[in-house]
């Protein structure tokens, strides 16, 4: 900038002078040289006022024009002497147009006193210095301003007008876009801003354009490398006009607004989590609740607006253990982390198994400020878990040999009873396969068909014959379940053992004793009868022939025991099923009349009753027949009578239940057989005559019923069979058949 400065006020001043005649100027320069510093040449050169004639200024106007407007805003004084009745070819200072400052600033009419060349140009000197001064206050401004544009962290570009063109831009812009400079500046506007969306930039200069200021967070710049950064604008325009410049004052954004996302991920992560999380405050008394999330809220049944501002031991009860909680209590006072599974309560009142995860939530100098919770509920796990120990514990202490193998049959489990009934130990059988068991009496077609069966996903059930670890052979009953995952897949076999080595030789027992009865003792039987009857045709004498009738009625006696003997066998052998639906009043009309025709002297009647079904299977008219054939055999009365009847339960009884009822008139049943049936056991000193009662006793024990024995009145024995009562809808029926 041209001119001298405010510290160079109490200075001369310099004027120069274009005048025309030497004369005049002569004048003119003698007059100021008093004051000032006058410059007299035809060369224009830096003052601090020009004095100019009026036929002078063609001259020197074009020179003057382009200096004022080089030193501008600096005010640099032009004083015109024009002489009177001029025609005025100069303007005047208000006749002036056109942009920047005017050619002339003053003009005094010629000839000019000294008092009024002074005023004159005193006046326009004053008024430099003034401009001198606010030029030098604008020019300070204005480079603090520049340090401000340049050396700010946010990137401030200079958009003209239209928008197509930056005008300016500073350090940060130029780092954000990774353009230098003159790139930046050559580019447009929307070649990095929000370059995908064009449109959406212009929009936003013309709002800031139509009033004067605006902001945004939803702008994008697309940078030289080709990345995309998200930007936090400010903008506002530069002056008023129609079409103002607009400063931008763009932010990076980008990774506040990724942790925002980040938060907001997290935040609706933690509402939506499916287990519940809880905040606390230890600062607070009793460390409050200061947010719980929707899982708490689904897991405990307490609302946000319930729960917060509470401890949340709220949710124990009587059933929460104390362990856990003071586990829980030390780690919080210790600001540890801490896990525990315990039991609460929830707002309705049910029990819940939850495992409570505590942690410290420390600020960056280590203080913990919060406590965060995770709260789960594992109900269900806790009751798998109580269930497989349940299952362990019924394992281990069952009175059956158990084992579990792999799909591939080696051995990865047993139980006691397995070490005890085998003599392997646990150690010696797991890893091996159960050939280790393996006795030779079964043969490879039986191993076959076992194999196809479990692997076929089927149950295997079989009698074989193991061996110990000693050598000895023991018989069992095997059942093989084959155990699959969720796919179907098979993955392991659980074997039951249970030892029948003495039942199988029970079983034999009774088998050699039903060939002995049936076929020994008949055999026997068949030669003493006939010997009888030999001997009853060749005695005469009727007392002998009474002892030959001794002889036959004791062996029509043994015959009969056989006969049952058969009978008991047959009982057991049957398998009758246990879910059918008996029409015992039916049944008991048929029995009666079978016995009817077989016993035409005795008097059977049969009570009439409601249709009744019992859970029995046609084993029940062998056990009927047997009960009133003995009523009317062992009756001591020339016409037996025996009254069937067939009833609901004459007490309460749990479940629902039919009594079949059978009196008679006849002696009684012996007090030692009648306890000894309803004990259900015989010993050496206290047994029955028979087996008769037995086999009635057998037959209704298999039906899950028991059977009582009373006093009739007024003479003879009530006999009450009480059954278990079956549905007809939802059992098969058995309807009593003529034939056994």
């Amino acid at each position: 900038m041209t001119g001298r400065s405010s510290n160079e006020a109490s200075e001369r001043h310099t004027v120069q002078l274009f005048v025309h005649g030497d004369n005049d100027r002569g004048a003119l320069e003698a007059s100021l040289r008093d004051r000032y510093d006058v410059i007299d040449g035809e060369t224009l050169h830096p003052a601090d006022c020009y004095v100019v004639d009026e036929p002078m200024v063609p001259t020197y106007r074009d020179a003057l024009r382009e200096h004022k407007a080089t030193v501008h805003p600096t005010f640099t004084p032009v004083l015109l002497i024009q002489k009177e009745g001029s025609r005025g070819t100069v303007p005047l200072p208000s006749e002036q147009n056109g942009d920047g400052p005017p050619l002339i600033d003053e003009v005094v009419p010629a000839p000019v006193d000294r008092k009024t060349l002074f005023r004159r140009v005193g006046n326009l000197l004053a008024r430099r210095e003034q401009s001198v001064e606010l030029s030098e206050r604008y020019e300070d401004v204005q480079t603090r301003f520049q340090r401000l544009f340049e050396s700010t962290n946010d990137a401030l570009l200079v958009v003209a007008p239209g928008g197509d063109e930056i005008t300016e831009c500073n350090p940060a812009a130029c780092d954000l876009v990774g353009y230098s400079r003159g790139e930046l500046l050559s580019l447009s506007p929307t070649e990095t801003i929000h370059a995908d969306d064009r449109e959406r930039f212009r929009s936003f200069l013309r709002d800031v354009q139509e009033t004067g200021q605006g902001s945004t967070d939803d702008l994008a710049c697309r940078t030289k490398a080709g990345n995309e950064r998200h930007l936090e604008v400010s903008a506002a325009a530069l002056e008023e006009s129609d079409e103002p410049s607009i400063v931008l004052s763009a932010r990076d954004v980008t990774e506040r607004k990724a942790y925002a996302r980040e938060l907001e991920l997290k935040s609706r992560a933690m509402d939506e989590a499916p287990v519940g999380i809880t905040i606390t405050d230890p600062d607070r008394e009793d460390n409050p609740m200061i947010y719980v999330n929707e899982g708490f809220e689904a897991l405990t049944g307490y609302s946000e607006e319930e729960a917060v501002g509470r401890n949340c031991r709220f949710l124990q009860g009587a059933a929460t253990r104390e362990q856990p909680v003071a586990e829980m209590r030390r780690a919080i006072d210790r600001a540890e982390p801490v896990s525990v599974e315990l039991r609460n309560y929830r707002k309705d009142g049910s029990q819940f198994w939850d495992r409570v995860s505590i942690a410290p939530v420390r600020d960056q100098a280590g203080t913990v400020t919060n406590y965060v919770g995770f709260q789960e509920d594992i109900t269900e796990r806790k009751e798998r878990e109580m269930d497989l120990q349940l299952f362990k514990k019924a394992v281990e202490n069952a009175g059956q040999s158990v084992f579990i193998t792999d799909s591939d049959g080696v051995i990865q489990y047993v139980n006691p009873k397995f070490e005890a009934r085998s003599g392997y130990t646990r150690a010696e059988a797991v890893g091996r396969t159960p050939r280790i068991l393996k006795s030779g009496k079964q043969d490879e077609e039986f191993y076959d068909r076992m194999w196809q069966t479990i692997l076929a996903g089927d149950q295997w059930d079989a009698h074989l014959v193991n061996r110990r670890k000693g050598g000895e052979l023991y018989h069992v009953d095997q059942t093989i379940s084959p155990i699959a995952n969720d796919d179907g897949e098979i993955t392991h076999f659980v074997t039951i053992e249970a030892d029948v080595t003495n039942r199988r030789l029970r079983e034999q027992q009774l088998e050699v004793l039903n060939r002995v009865l049936r076929h020994n003792l008949r055999n026997a039987i068949n030669v003493i009868e006939g010997r009888a009857a030999m001997l009853r045709e060749a005695l005469d004498d009727e007392e002998l022939r009474t002892h030959v009738s001794a002889i036959e009625d004791r062996s029509a006696a043994l015959s009969s025991l056989g006969d049952k003997s058969a009978t008991v066998r047959s009982l057991f052998d049957s398998e009758g099923a246990t879910q059918t639906a008996c029409d015992v009043t039916r049944l008991l009309t048929e029995v009666v009349d079978d016995l009817s025709d077989e016993y035409p002297d005795a008097m059977l009647t049969v009570s009439p009753s409601d249709s009744l079904h019992a859970r029995a299977d046609d084993r029940l008219k062998t056990a009927l027949s047997e009960l009133i054939g003995n009523a009317i055999v062992h009756n001591d009365q020339s016409t037996p009578e025996v009254t069937v009847t067939a009833r609901s339960p004459s007490k309460d009884r749990t479940g629902e239940w039919i009594e079949l009822v059978v009196a008679d008139n006849g002696p009684g049943i012996p007090d030692q057989e009648q306890e000894t049936i309803e004990r259900g056991e015989e010993t050496p000193l206290q047994h029955g005559t028979g087996i008769g009662l037995w086999i009635v006793y057998w037959t209704i024990s298999l039906y899950g019923g028991e059977i009582s024995i009373e006093e009739n009145t007024p003479r003879g024995t009530r006999v009450v069979l009480s059954l278990p009562q079956e549905s007809v809808d939802s059992s098969p029926r058995i309807v009593p058949a003529d034939t056994y």
